[in-house]
């Protein structure tokens, strides 16, 4: 539960970056990935 708490934050503020167009929209699909490899997220969960 702790590492989808991290997720979820981290996939936030990476979300505003996005937003705020800091980081491309390829950034952010690569970024997210790599979250989801690193928090054991499946990608069905997140969409």
């Amino acid at each position: 539960m702790e590492n989808l708490m991290r997720f979820t934050t981290q996939l936030a503020m990476l979300s505003s970056l996005l937003d705020e167009k800091m980081i491309s929209e390829k950034e952010f699909i690569k970024i997210k990935a790599e979250l989801e490899r690193k928090y054991k997220i499946k990608r069905g969960l997140c969409g």
